[in-house]
């Protein structure tokens, strides 16, 4: 980071000892950046607190991507002898695990510091299977779950027969309490079609076909014989990060990262289209051991200035409307299909559809979890300023640069509610009402129709921009009318993929 650059971050976190980095709408918005920024900067530890490897978190040196979904982003940091950790509010997948050791492996990176909570909830094949039932088996009305085992593991977690990492070095707990939870799954699994089940248990990530009987659906021993190996093989990350935590407060800076977003949390989220963890700063917090009065700072990451979904579920600034929603959540959707079916785009097209897949492809909008493409509309102030009352945040605005092009922007400054009469916390809510303040749940929020204020694009590349004052006075301004807007402050722009394209003000 340019010296200038970093007398202001100085600034910025002053005698922060915790800084916790979480996103403010549904995910994707360039979290994984901005932790290995403050790994390189500022950090001592990173420790992540939910989610599980639905999460994909991206960060990019000297122009390589790398891709991680369990492991901490701070981890290309390890060999200057700095500290990931995984906390007990993650699901923790160790197949996963495995294969991002291998990735790192490869690329002669080291993991030395890793280390991973005895509490964390252990994702079985169990969960994962059946997650993937129950999403095959719901067509239309699925969701967009990742296939992870992340929500079954989150439900078995609340139903008090779920498994934690710790159980991995006592093999006999272990198989007792997996064989329990077989059981259990047993009895959903028999009542759905058994060749969609059998073809399930065909996927890498229950085996390749290993974990399956036909007369009982599930291996046990299979199971427990990978897991007695896995628990060989992380012996000696599994720690009480916790209480490690705990007690670097004061001594160590401490980097709390957050998975998927403020508008996919399970309690701030509008359901049934949210994820299974608490992802806002509370849920972080307590993922890892520690109080939400611990943190000093949280920055709160925005795309900017438009915004990205991922799955189904109301989307009330979407370019292209149900149309791209339909096209993105195709089965097959993928990042070379689009590509292929339309290789010539433009930013500024008067079809929206069109314009929609344009700002994708410039953006690269594609899942890094699962290569479904994202769907993507204008900033969304309403659903900022909701995630911002419970947040609190110093927002970080990222992807600037991938509207270098456009002619135009669109941000949306309230919502207009077009649909049957809605009773709402003592209020009735009528067609025609508008809201400043979004109202997340799904029910409610496909009605709302967004009321836009136009800006003038930039349209001149910003890349290599390392000021503020710099930058176009159209995006400026266009940042100063967000911050306004939010009622909130902005902390730093980011004009590029890696970690040197972040402008700090």
């Amino acid at each position: 980071m340019k010296e200038d650059q970093q007398a202001k971050l100085s600034r910025i976190t002053g005698n922060a000892r915790v800084i916790s980095v979480t996103c403010l709408q549904w995910g994707d918005t360039g979290k994984g950046k901005i932790v290995d920024l403050l790994m390189a900067s500022w950090a001592d530890i990173n420790a992540r607190g939910t989610g599980g490897a639905n999460a994909g978190h991206t960060v990019s040196i000297n122009s390589k991507d790398y891709i991680l979904h369990i492991i901490p982003s701070g981890i290309l940091h390890d060999k200057e002898g700095k500290i990931n950790a995984i906390g007990r509010g993650v699901a923790f997948d160790p197949y996963i695990l495995n294969e991002e050791l291998g990735i790192l492996n490869k690329e002669g990176l080291s993991y030395n510091n890793l280390m991973i909570s005895g509490n964390a909830k252990l994702v079985i094949p169990p969960q994962i299977a059946l997650d993937r039932v129950h999403e095959a088996w719901s067509g239309k009305g699925k969701i967009g779950t990742t296939g992870k085992g992340i929500g079954p593991a989150y439900e078995d977690h609340a139903g008090r027969r779920g498994l934690v990492v710790n159980d991995l070095l006592n093999i006999d707990i272990l198989a007792e309490k997996l064989k329990k939870n077989i059981r259990e799954k047993l009895r959903i699994l028999k009542s759905y079609d058994s060749e969609l089940v059998s073809g399930i248990m065909e996927d890498r990530h229950l085996g390749k076909g290993r974990y399956y009987r036909p007369d009982e659906i599930f291996n046990a021993d299979a199971i427990i014989e990978d897991y007695r190996r896995y628990g060989e093989q992380f012996r000696g990350m599994i720690h009480d990060v916790e209480n490690f935590l705990r007690g670097q407060l004061g001594k160590k800076k401490i980097l709390l990262e957050g998975a998927q977003g403020h508008l996919l949390s399970v309690d701030e989220g509008g359901a049934p289209h949210t994820t299974s963890s608490d992802c806002t700063v509370p849920g972080l917090v307590k993922g890892v051991g520690l109080r939400e009065r611990d943190v000093d700072i949280s920055f709160g990451v925005v795309k900017f200035p438009y915004m990205t979904r991922v799955g189904s579920g109301p989307m009330p600034t979407e370019i292209g409307g149900e149309k791209s929603g339909e096209w993105c959540n195709r089965d097959g959707a993928g990042r070379e299909k689009e590509k292929e079916a339309f290789p010539e785009t433009d930013i500024n097209s008067p079809d929206e559809f069109i314009q929609g897949i344009a700002l994708r492809q410039a953006g690269n909008e594609y899942g890094a979890t699962t290569g479904r493409p994202r769907r993507v509309g204008w900033l969304d102030l309403p659903l900022l300023r909701y995630a911002l009352q419970s947040a609190g945040a110093k927002i970080i605005l990222t992807k600037a640069d991938v509207l270098n092009n456009a002619r135009e922007i669109n941000i949306c400054a309230e919502h207009e509610y077009q649909g049957p009469d809605y009773f709402y916390c003592g209020k009735i809510l009528r067609a025609g009402t508008r809201l400043k303040i979004a109202i997340p749940g799904s029910e409610f929020l496909r009605f709302c129709r967004p009321v836009y204020e136009k800006f003038p694009g930039w349209e001149t590349d910003i890349s290599g921009i390392s000021e503020f004052d710099g930058l176009p006075e159209k995006l400026k301004s266009l940042v100063r009318f967000v911050e306004k807007s939010a009622n909130a402050e902005v902390a730093a722009v980011s004009t590029g993929k890696d970690r040197e394209d972040t402008i700090f003000i």
